[in-house]
């Protein structure tokens, strides 16, 4: 058994889903070596516990949009308040509790400079929490690759 409950099988399923979410279940059942029935149970489970997301990834910047990641220092006993508040934003399409010199990652999504602006300095920046923020705005995207396996214990096994 693998984290969240998953085993070998819907690690092999989420492989499948990873290089073409639009994949046949018939296809993927053959492959893996069960029903077509098991597959759409399997994905189903696995869609209903957030394990797995089946979406159309677009880039912004390829889309004429502001991207950026903003790195948060959190007071002590507002963390999970100030990432709620953060991840309530319509602009904001990640938000992570991390461990380091930032206690939050966020991921933000804007159609200009003006919108950017108006995000952090009026709607961020009063939000109750936050200590320092860090901007990085994205100029050029290397990778952005969702194909990793899920069925691999650690690096390099």
């Amino acid at each position: 058994m693998r984290g969240r409950g998953l085993d070998s099988i819907d690690a092999r399923i989420i492989t499948h889903l990873q290089e073409d979410g639009r994949r046949p279940y018939t296809a993927i059942a053959k492959d893996v070596g069960i029903s077509e029935a098991s597959v759409r149970q399997r994905v189903s489970r696995l869609l209903r516990r957030n394990v797995i997301q089946i979406v159309a990834a677009s880039s912004p910047l390829d889309l004429g949009l502001l991207s950026a990641q903003i790195h948060i220092r959190v007071a002590g006993d507002k963390l999970r308040q100030t990432a709620e508040a953060l991840a309530a934003l319509p602009e904001v399409d990640f938000v992570g509790i991390c461990a380091g010199r930032f206690d939050l990652t966020v991921g933000v999504v804007c159609r200009d400079r003006e919108a950017l602006y108006d995000l952090l300095v009026n709607r961020i920046r009063p939000i109750p929490g936050i200590v320092e923020a860090e901007l990085l705005l994205m100029l050029e995207v290397l990778k952005d690759n969702y194909q990793w396996s899920p069925a691999t214990d650690a690096p390099g096994a």
